[in-house]
């Protein structure tokens, strides 16, 4: 059996949290629930982080990431189809990671250490959707009639809107509508 170097073991523990959080949401990332998975002393988790507020926003930037770098359509998809993925992608197998989503935004009122996570992740969205916007405009594709930025605030801001009512369970927002409204709503900022 090899040991582990400490960089290894931090990682092994930061993946052992992510698995936690993507089946057992945030709440569930105790310190003796990750060693737990990570199959190491509970010390060993004290050892290689500050503290379990650290590790879960480490862990949940970590996660929205992985994210928003999943390739959801292929390199010949047209940017608005890139764009489409980015704001709210109908790929189930992200339901987990949306759901982490859900629950950092509760807890931001009342953790710093998530707060401080959920604005990263949020200003890493909101660069990535600038980025295909600015590609699109570039390419011909769209028309900007503002800044990139502001576009791309806006449209977030929509997709965490109907998000918010979504989880509701309203008749009128259901998958449909969603994309409706987020279609209608990219036609109407860039074409």
């Amino acid at each position: 059996m090899r040991y582990l170097t400490k960089d290894e073991r931090r990682e092994a523990i930061l993946q052992a949290a992510m698995r936690v959080a993507l089946a057992e949401g945030l709440a569930a990332m105790t310190v003796r629930r990750i060693a737990a998975e990570a199959g190491v002393a509970t010390g060993q988790v004290h050892h290689h982080f500050a503290s379990v507020g650290e590790l879960k926003s480490l862990t949940f930037v970590r996660l929205i990431r992985d994210l928003l770098d999943a390739e959801v359509v292929g390199e010949e998809a047209s940017w608005r189809e890139r764009l489409r993925a980015m704001l709210g992608s109908d790929e189930g197998g992200f339901e987990p990671y949306i759901r982490l989503w859900r629950e950092a935004q509760i807890l931001a009122s009342r953790d710093a250490d998530i707060r401080g996570a959920y604005v990263l992740t949020m200003e890493m969205w909101h660069q990535e959707s600038v980025a295909i916007i600015q590609a699109g405009a570039s390419a011909g594709e769209f028309t900007l009639s503002d800044r990139a930025e502001n576009i791309a605030w806006r449209l977030i801001g929509l997709v965490c809107g109907l998000d918010g009512i979504y989880v509701l369970n309203m008749p009128e927002m259901d998958d449909n509508a969603f994309n409706s409204h987020l279609d209608k709503s990219i036609t109407l900022e860039l074409y």
